[in-house]
């Protein structure tokens, strides 16, 4: 990953912004100036929020962020958030290796190879070997959205071990990072939902109703700010197992019943399904 600084001045002069108005609030105008001519890359953090005050992209500012492979990867990524593990083996599958000449398609590479070892194969041990050569580089980089995703795997991984005290520390972590991390793009915004659903649903099998509440009210946040539908209708219905859980019956009541309407509206008909048993007809709007 390498910081374009020429790119970055080129911007700013577009916004009629000095490097003082540019850096206001998000770092010292000493730093706006080592990037735009030393190219120095002071935290994937300040870098994004200097794209989200110049309104544009990390691409536009980054190389070595991805390649000619990106197509394949999305498609991939879209198959492991639709839990279509098979369907991501496969397209994994036909990666050619040898056209992964940067470091951020090896992370992508090891990041989907971990949740296919655990989804589609049921190897944990396999998915540990990826996620530690995943956070090893996210660690160098560092590249915060792989830390979290790749902790997330990790607490997956030990999850289906039965190491309960390793997944609690992996969980841990990711949270630590999520609390910090801000998304500047969709797809980013999409993985880090993603990623708070996946610590719910693992805090719920480790019995810890509360921090599932936690985890899922930090993403319906997320998702009600940004005016997205993305997984709303199963954060709600995680919401209200984890208030079940707690012995919350009415708001566990009312939690489950907004992820049925909300099922409705986003034709899942799967979680339709699961939950008219519990609530029969009866529906209560948010």
């Amino acid at each position: 990953m390498r910081l374009l600084g020429s790119k970055v001045k080129q911007y700013r002069k577009q916004k009629n912004l000095s490097q003082q108005e540019l850096a206001e609030g998000i770092c010292t105008q000493a730093t706006v100036s080592l990037m735009e001519k030393k190219n120095k890359v002071p935290s994937i953090k300040i870098i994004l929020q200097i794209c989200r005050r110049l309104n544009i992209s990390l691409n536009d500012v980054l190389s070595g962020l991805g390649s000619g492979m990106d197509e394949q990867f999305d498609d991939i990524a879209g198959a492991i958030r639709r839990e279509d593990y098979a369907l991501a083996d496969d397209l994994l599958g036909k990666v050619n290796m040898t056209n992964v000449q940067n470091a951020f398609d090896r992370e992508r590479y090891h990041y989907y190879r971990g949740f296919v070892e655990l989804g589609a194969r049921n190897r944990p041990d396999e998915a540990i070997f990826h996620f530690n050569l995943l956070l090893h580089r996210a660690y160098r980089m560092p590249w915060d959205l792989y830390a979290i995703v790749g902790n997330v795997g990790m607490a997956t991984a030990y999850l289906n071990r039965q190491e309960l005290d390793k997944a609690r520390f992996y969980l841990n972590a990711a949270v630590g990072y999520l609390d910090d991390f801000e998304w500047h793009d969709e797809d980013n915004f999409k993985r880090l939902i993603w990623a708070r659903y996946q610590i719910a649903q693992m805090y719920l099998k480790l019995e810890q109703p509360q921090l599932v509440i936690d985890n899922v009210e930090a993403a319906l946040r997320a998702v009600k700010h940004q005016g997205s539908l993305y997984l709303i209708d199963v954060l709600y219905e995680m919401k209200g197992e984890a208030e079940k859980a707690l012995l919350a019956t009415t708001a566990s009541k009312r939690s489950l019943s907004i992820a049925r309407t909300l099922a409705l509206v986003t034709h899942n008909v799967a979680l339709q399904e699961r939950l008219t048993p519990q609530l029969g007809s009866t529906i209560i709007a948010d």
